[in-house]
């Protein structure tokens, strides 16, 4: 009896949640609602710009797929890791909530996201850092857009790059925890920029079951003691290990491998100390 009505209980609540969905991210109240949030985060990071001097980080966190809470983790995660560098920094988060999670950020539609980040190359200057997350199920050359139980044009690596061409020339960190994630880095990356990926070109990646708080590539490599007294390049190494344990742990297999690509006007940046990365 207790079964039936737990069953019948989580009926309603996903009946109500799909109903609330119903008209999707592009149309009705849920568009109109994520479009005043979008513009409230976009007016808030004009005034931000305004008020402090170059040397600043602009971060940009995408949650794109509603079937796991741990993108929306991820993004949370790398809020906080951002805000311990640079307590000044801008802040920029999308998501397509899972059931259960808020819908109080806009939504992670390809054209919101385009937005973003077009709004992140207007704001950067020469010694601002950009540091973009986007976190999603994915396949290789995919990163899945998802919404409710609707799937949507996914981002592949051409798209990308050409909502990154702005940032060309701008310090740039790009991460990617997605599977198969590291097949983006022969088009993503460049001299500026630092990609980091949860996968390589042919692997899964791990940690992303509806109920987890963070994918295991990030809870690595962002979830470590005095994270801003190392460089990113050490804590990168370092998450390879943990990534690598761990699924030797629970054995998965193949393994992730977690990738880096540095450019070469990066590499001055990638050694350096997060905690020196803000011109104060």
């Amino acid at each position: 009896m207790y079964k039936k009505l737990w069953l019948s209980h989580w009926i309603v609540l996903f009946a109500l949640f799909l109903a609330g969905c119903a008209t999707g991210p592009y149309q009705g109240e849920g568009k109109t609602k994520s479009d005043a949030l979008l513009k409230q985060q976009l007016e808030a990071a004009d005034q931000q710009r305004a008020s402090k001097p170059e040397g600043r980080i602009i971060f940009a966190g995408f949650a794109m797929h509603s079937q796991s809470r741990a993108f929306r983790g991820d993004v949370l995660l790398a809020e906080k890791s951002v805000l311990a560098i640079d307590p000044n920094a801008i802040v920029l988060k999308l998501s397509n909530p899972a059931f259960g999670q808020d819908a109080d950020w806009p939504y992670a539609t390809t054209q919101n996201m385009e937005q973003v980040l077009k709004k992140v190359s207007a704001l950067a200057r020469d010694n601002d850092k950009a540091v973009i997350l986007m976190t999603t199920h994915g396949n290789v050359d995919v990163l899945s857009v998802n919404f409710s139980t609707q799937y949507y044009p996914h981002v592949n690596a051409r798209v990308l790059n050409d909502w990154l061409k702005d940032l060309r020339g701008k310090q740039t960190l790009l991460l990617l925890s997605a599977c198969y994630s590291g097949s983006f880095l022969p088009a993503v990356g460049g001299p500026s920029r630092i990609v980091l990926t949860a996968s390589a070109k042919d692997r899964s990646s791990f940690g992303c079951q509806f109920h987890s708080t963070n994918t295991y590539f990030m809870d690595a490599l962002l979830n470590q003691a005095e994270l801003t007294s190392f460089s990113l390049e050490q804590l990168m190494a370092q998450a390879q290990k943990t990534v690598d344990q761990k699924e030797r742990n629970q054995k998965l297999s193949p393994p992730s491998l977690p990738q880096i690509s540095i450019g070469t006007a990066a590499k001055v940046w990638s050694n350096q100390a997060l905690k020196d990365w803000v011109v104060q």
